[in-house]
């Protein structure tokens, strides 16, 4: 029988990197996921996916893919939604539904349930229903995944649509800017609901008790036990995959500078109501002054749904990692392994240790410091490598050039605008301290661990995502110049470089 896993064949593919997150381990994140991504959504999509590897070290995993493979089903999918609108449409409202159905079983039935009360076999079958639940989501978010976090298919075909509109109608404004304004959601994100809710308090403190007297035994229980309420029902929002959320000092500060604020609570949501209007107005201006057709209007309004949705899977997604981890911790202390190990173990490895025939997966140690998980030709469910193969794609995937004479570069447009200033790097939750008023954000990709950043940040630049990833959605919700599938952003620029971003035209230049 022919051996698809040889190191000959797995450097055969063509990989691409696709994204880099930290910190995040094989379960129940990776291994999951991307295994049944290539088992069936396929089946989804009417082009199968064969090929997917994660290198691990270092809690920080870097997903690649078979370049040629998502090139192709990328056009595929565009060809097919230019074609049938509904069927993208089906399958945005398959995310949300999907992704409501994690969010309800974790509740349900994790955290509002007693664990300890739990048998061994019921917490096992508990993890493996989690992870189904988790796999369905999963397949049918790839989708615009597909479309336009690897290569721009989306984003570009309707770019060049615009483009001719406005040639033909001699439209003030580029195709680029007209693309961003017509694809903003209609709905809010989570972390724009988060920032409502936490700013009527705001107001409500500031009606009551003014400027001045923002201290805790100033408030009334009242106040105290909102604002605990409003704590509960969004610190996962910074767990991003492994936490920790966001602590309670994370909110009572935020709260303490809208009160202080110079602006008043009341004024920021009247003048995001109002924004709100304006973003409507204007995407049916240009709709108008464009004679934007039937099928492109549609097509602009499904991408709009997807950019919507991405946010919704996304923290959908970090509220189930935030509600399972009670699950993880029981499984742990039950089997004598840490957190971070059981993250690290296979379901089956999980499955004998709970039945009490494994005391502890043999490579679980190699495993930890660094390993290569891959699947080939659809062989599943895939191998994870901890000796000579992890070591030796480790070397052949990080190969890097000297880009340090590199002194331009340029990148998707996701949030328009004009910047200079500072560069701060800013990879991982550790990397916050560094970053100030001003400073210019320059990052592998964003997760909502690093908003405190993103929040202080004059532009952000970002080496990988598309017009559906994390930095475009919360750039434009901040109104943040924001240039996005750079390549090499993270490789060319060091802290305290100066540069100045042109996002309208999506330009980086390093200033000597």
């Amino acid at each position: 029988m022919k051996d698809h896993y040889t190191l000959s064949n797995i450097k055969k593919i063509p990989w691409g990197v696709l994204e880099e997150n930290h910190p995040i381990s094989l379960y129940p994140i990776m291994y999951p996921g991307w295994c049944n991504i290539v088992d069936k959504t396929g089946y989804i999509t009417g082009l199968q996916q064969k090929n997917a590897s994660c290198l691990h070290f270092k809690s920080k995993g870097i997903i690649f893919i078979n370049h040629k493979e998502w090139t192709a089903i990328g056009q595929h999918l565009l060809k097919k939604i230019v074609s049938h609108p509904a069927w993208g449409n089906k399958v945005n409202n398959d995310i949300l539904s999907y992704s409501d159905k994690l969010v309800h079983f974790t509740r349900t039935n994790i955290t509002q349930v007693n664990l300890k009360k739990k048998t061994n076999q019921q917490l096992f079958q508990l993890y493996k229903n989690y992870l189904t639940k988790h796999s369905q989501l999963y397949n049918c978010s790839i989708v615009p995944v597909y479309l336009d976090l690897y290569k721009p298919h989306l984003t570009t075909y309707l770019t060049d649509y615009l483009a001719k509109r406005v040639k033909a109608t001699d439209y003030h404004k580029t195709a680029k800017e007209c693309f961003a304004k017509l694809t903003v959601p209609d709905k809010i994100s989570r972390a724009q609901q988060e920032e409502h809710s936490l700013l009527k308090i705001a107001d409500n403190i500031n009606i009551h008790l003014g400027k001045s007297k923002f201290e805790r035994k100033h408030l009334s229980n009242k106040m105290i036990l909102t604002t605990e309420k409003h704590i509960s029902q969004y610190r996962h929002l910074g767990y991003n995959f492994e936490g920790p959320a966001f602590p309670d000092k994370y909110f009572w500060n935020r709260l303490r500078s809208m009160v202080t604020d110079k602006t008043k609570p009341v004024d920021k949501l009247l003048s995001f109501s109002l924004e709100r209007r304006q973003i409507k107005f204007i995407h049916n201006k240009i709709l108008k002054a464009l004679k934007i057709d039937k099928k492109h209007d549609q097509l602009f309004t499904l991408t709009q749904g997807f950019i919507y949705s991405k946010d919704f899977r996304k923290m959908s997604l970090v509220q189930s990692y935030y509600e399972v981890e009670p699950l993880l911790k029981e499984i742990s202390r039950r089997t004598k392994l840490k957190l971070p190990e059981i993250r690290n173990c296979l379901l089956d490895e999980i499955q004998q240790m709970l039945a009490g025939k494994l005391t502890r997966p043999k490579d679980l140690n190699k495993r930890m410091q660094g390993c290569y998980f891959v699947v080939i030709n659809r062989q599943l469910p895939g191998r994870v490598y901890v000796n000579r193969i992890f070591q030796e794609m480790k070397k052949y995937l990080l190969k890097k050039e000297d880009l340090t004479e590199v002194n331009y570069f340029h990148g998707q447009t996701a949030c328009l605008g004009q910047a200079k200033g500072i560069v701060r790097i800013i990879n991982s939750v550790k990397d916050l301290k560094k970053m100030k008023q001003g400073n210019i954000m320059v990052s592998q990709m964003t997760n909502p661990d690093l908003v405190p950043a993103m929040k202080k940040a004059s532009a952000i630049i970002t080496d990988l995502g598309g017009i559906t990833c994390h930095a475009s959605i919360v750039s434009r919700e901040l109104n943040i110049p924001c240039v996005i599938g750079t390549k090499m952003a993270t490789q060319i620029l060091k802290d305290g470089d100066k540069v100045q971003v042109d996002a309208n035209r999506g330009d980086v230049n390093r200033i000597k």
